[in-house]
């Protein structure tokens, strides 16, 4: 099952542009979500640098934050639990479905960042820490394809570059 993380108002550090990746949603017996401190890994614990795209997004989520124990930025106020992947999977179909765009799961969001941060020349070592996972290895096999199509552009990117020495 793929965990989401848990975004707590206080996590979100506009000040300084970064999200503290600490916790994510899991689900417990009876299927019930809780937030579990920490991640699946130690690496997933991270600082992510907040985008000047996303930046107004997450400044009018903190405006609209309504107050709930655990100070979620977004909660189920209906059920007065947290919101669960399948629920934000739900939403993600529906969604996709009424724009008439082919979708699985959420999950697909986080293969498009990637994808898009590798096509804007962000290097995977940066990427690897961004997502994270504990291997290089896991980034570059996972987005190989991705890398293999920017083959076509390198050379000339290195001739670019040798032509500024």
């Amino acid at each position: 099952m793929d965990e989401i993380n848990a975004l707590r108002a206080e996590d979100i550090d506009i000040d300084n542009n970064v999200i503290h990746v600490r916790s994510t949603i899991s689900r417990g017996k009876e299927y019930k979500e809780f937030i579990k401190d920490g991640t699946k890994t130690e690496t997933g614990q991270r600082e992510n640098p907040i985008s000047k795209t996303l930046r107004p997004y997450l400044e009018e989520a903190l405006k609209r934050q309504k107050p709930n124990n655990d100070n979620l930025v977004f909660y189920d106020f209906n059920k007065d639990t947290v919101i669960s992947t399948t629920q934000v999977n739900c939403y993600y179909q529906r969604i996709c479905r009424s724009l008439g765009i082919p979708a699985d799961e959420q999950h697909a969001l986080r293969h498009t960042f990637a994808t898009r941060c590798i096509e804007s020349g962000v290097p995977p070592v940066v990427l690897k820490t961004w997502l994270g996972h504990t291997d290089i290895h896991i980034t570059l096999d996972t987005y190989t394809d991705v890398f293999e199509r920017l083959n076509h552009n390198a050379m000339d990117s290195l001739d670019d570059y040798l032509d500024t020495m």
